[in-house]
């Protein structure tokens, strides 16, 4: 496994650099998403630990970047990014190495401490999974571990858009489990300010996967918001 890697397509954010600060198999998380591309085994953990070297992810994102041309980098995990305690110091490097912006995806399970909010002044792009309405959506879709509530996770996600940290964007991955919350996770999303809103679904796993026309019916949802979709030019 490689902890950088790319320049990959990504239907997020065009052409990126790929960054993962966990690099472990089986994957190490908080959450158990019953749609993980990674399987749904690993280890589950809360307490944030150095999973790789910053160092030697500084100077491999380097040689790319002074190779290749990109529209951002996009750090996302084997698990969730935030468990990495050294993520901020990441950041900060890779962002004195480029311009373009510095995105992070995250279920947003760890926005309510302190260290985590500090460092998020070193992304310009935080997107935070929602794939639920309630504590009860959340438990049947994103199986947390016992300490994390839904709650949380929403009010962490207020308070980042209300003290202005940086962009903070949602994700939404829908199964045909959580069709029936769209509309009041789309009211969840203008709870919290957001302007854009990415809306997925686990197309490489059978029997988890909408249709391209289910995804578009339920963007209906979010017409509040600029909305862009996993089937958006046909990148997955």
């Amino acid at each position: 496994m490689k902890s950088v890697y790319g320049p990959i397509r990504s239907w997020r954010v065009g052409a990126a650099l790929g960054v993962d600060p966990i690099c472990r198999q089986p994957k190490v998380c908080n959450l158990k998403c019953v749609y993980c591309r990674l399987g749904h085994g690993g280890m589950m953990i809360t307490d944030r630990c150095r999973f790789v070297d910053e160092k030697q992810v500084v100077e491999e994102a380097r040689e790319i970047l002074n190779e290749e041309d990109v529209d951002a980098v996009e750090i996302r995990g084997t698990g969730e990014p935030f468990l990495a305690r050294n993520l901020g110091m990441m950041a900060r490097s890779l962002r004195a190495l480029t311009d373009v912006p510095i995105c992070v995806i995250t279920n947003g399970s760890m926005l309510q401490r302190k260290d985590v909010m500090d460092e998020l002044e070193d992304f310009d792009v935080v997107i935070v999974k929602l794939d639920a309405s309630d504590e009860k959506g959340f438990y049947l879709m994103n199986r947390p571990h016992s300490s994390i509530r839904f709650d949380d996770i929403v009010k962490g996600a207020i308070k980042v858009k209300a003290e202005n940290r940086c962009d903070i964007r949602v994700q939404v991955t829908f199964v045909q489990a959580n069709m029936y919350q769209a509309e009041e996770i789309a009211r969840t999303c203008e709870d919290i300010g957001v302007e854009m809103v990415y809306l997925s679904t686990p197309i490489k796993i059978e029997g988890q996967d909408l249709t391209k026309r289910d995804i578009i019916d339920l963007s209906r949802y979010f017409r509040s918001f600029k909305v862009r979709t996993i089937f958006d030019d046909d990148i997955d």
